[in-house]
């Protein structure tokens, strides 16, 4: 599996780092980091609510992604879809492109949370991707989250159930990312 990991202007590549050597330990996948920032376009910004539509971000920076590949924005700016005030990220399987909205991540706590809830937000989007829907076993990566603190409560592992649901598919999870 090749992942390309992009970003807009206001996300440190660091952060990318730190998720391409998190994608390649879990998946065993080859991760691109694009050497780019993703322009968003203004006529997906809504200026009242100060937020971007989401799908509207994925189906952006699916024009700037190879067709073989899975494509994963990192975005700075605060999103929503319709029917939700927020969301942390979005996943559209059948484009394989997803994006993780940072600003709600970053809510007040310890410094070392923030890149752990990056984490676990791109992995969670990627199982969308990969086919897996949102899982009731509360550590499970593929948990629903509602808040940080939901966030905060999972692991970036797949429960045993989501783990063979990947395996079943073709894709190889590193043991260490499958709770016991």
């Amino acid at each position: 599996m090749l992942i390309q990991l992009f970003r807009t202007r206001n996300v440190d590549e660091r952060i990318l780092e730190d998720v391409a050597l998190s994608l390649h330990s879990i998946f065993m996948a080859e991760v691109e980091i694009q050497n780019y920032y993703i322009e968003l376009p203004d006529n997906i910004f809504d200026s009242e609510r100060m937020q971007y539509l989401a799908d509207a971000v994925i189906y952006h920076v699916y024009k700037y992604k190879s067709l073989a590949a899975v494509a994963i924005v990192l975005v700075g700016f605060d999103a929503y879809i319709k029917g939700l005030n927020f969301v942390f990220g979005l996943a559209i399987p059948h484009l394989k492109t997803a994006a993780v909205f940072l600003p709600r991540l970053a809510a007040v706590t310890q410094a070392a949370l923030f890149p752990e809830r990056i984490r676990k937000e791109v992995v969670h989007e990627l199982g969308h991707i990969l086919g897996l829907k949102h899982c009731s076993r509360i550590n499970c990566v593929m948990s629903f989250s509602n808040s940080v603190t939901d966030i905060d409560r999972k692991t970036v592992k797949f429960c045993h159930k989501c783990g063979k649901i990947l395996e079943s598919k073709g894709y190889r999870i590193s043991r260490e990312f499958l709770l016991l």
